[in-house]
């Protein structure tokens, strides 16, 4: 999931609560709007990505504590996602997930996930890399729709 928002809160109960089975479009964009204000108060959260790069394949990975919610940004074509940890993911075509341990996701192109951390999780995605490039702007360029909302373009020091 290349995450374009989030925010860490300490009422998970709460949160999950409010939160519908199945979720729009719409819904996870508002809430991606309210993570941006919060980020403007709080900071945006290091998720210590990294990127990965094998014969024609990008790998990203995250890092997410306990009680962070994230919104992910849809991208131009499919790809696989890893999951390992504790988190539950909603996205608009598939309601509520909860993940616990290690799973393995596609990912159709288009889809907008929200996820939130029950413990700290690592999350990977896998995609073909069409650019040739190692330079992780050419490559989000090239897999994610508004790549200049990334949380990674906007915290370059």
């Amino acid at each position: 999931m290349i995450t374009t928002h989030t925010a860490v809160f300490d009422t998970v109960p709460v949160l999950l609560d409010v939160l519908p089975e199945c979720i729009t479009r719409q819904q996870i964009a508002a809430l991606g709007a309210e993570l941006v204000r919060l980020e403007a108060g709080t900071g945006i959260v290091d998720l210590s990505t990294k990127h990965h790069h094998a014969d024609g394949i990008y790998g990203r990975s995250i890092v997410l504590r306990a009680g962070t919610l994230l919104v992910g940004m849809p991208h131009r074509h499919s790809g696989l996602a890893v999951s390992a940890g504790d988190i539950t993911i909603w996205t608009e075509d598939g309601g509520r997930q909860r993940l616990i341990g290690l799973h393995m996701l596609a990912s159709a192109p288009g889809l907008m996930r929200l996820g939130f951390a029950h413990r700290d999780t690592t999350f990977v995605t896998y995609h073909a890399n069409r650019t040739g490039s190692t330079d992780p702007e050419v490559i989000e360029d090239a897999l994610v729709e508004h790549a200049d909302m990334l949380m990674t373009r906007r915290t370059s020091p």
